[in-house]
């Protein structure tokens, strides 16, 4: 009859359990990390598809940390968009603004150009390592 033996399992439990409860500033770490990756997608589409002008819509894109509740538990996440006004003499955000350019304006001739949406898609990859990064730096910290 086979025999199993294990030592140090009690080791084990306690580093899956550091493992399941990541402090918030972790979190955060790995939230920010996402966000500046996505800014930074979200600004090159902007450039490459010609969308700068007067360069507002561009410099405004920021990353906005959040926190709600989601089926009653607190929840951190992070929101890219441009925001702010898009000028000084009239009422319009950089949030219009980009909205206008990702779905267009048909009635003023402006077409859909998708920037936000193919910058979200083309930096998933980037996005996550750039979360993992940080997750794996604070494994390590924990020897993990």
């Amino acid at each position: 009859m086979a025999k199993f033996q294990a030592e140090g399992i009690d080791g084990l439990m306690l580093s899956l359990q550091e493992f399941q409860e990541i402090p918030d500033d972790v979190v955060e770490d790995m939230l920010e990390a996402a966000g500046d990756v996505v800014v930074d997608a979200q600004k090159k589409s902007v450039m490459a598809l010609g969308l700068v002008d007067s360069g507002r819509l561009l410099n405004s894109i920021k990353a906005h940390a959040k926190i709600g509740r989601i089926n009653g538990q607190r929840k951190r996440y992070v929101l890219v968009y441009p925001d702010g006004k898009h000028g000084d003499s009239v009422d319009v955000t950089n949030n219009e603004v980009g909205f206008v350019h990702e779905f267009g304006a048909p009635k003023k001739g402006i077409p859909a150009r998708q920037w936000m949406r193919a910058a979200n898609e083309a930096c998933a990859d980037a996005m996550v390592q750039a979360e993992f990064t940080v997750y794996d730096r604070w494994l390590k910290s924990k020897d993990l």
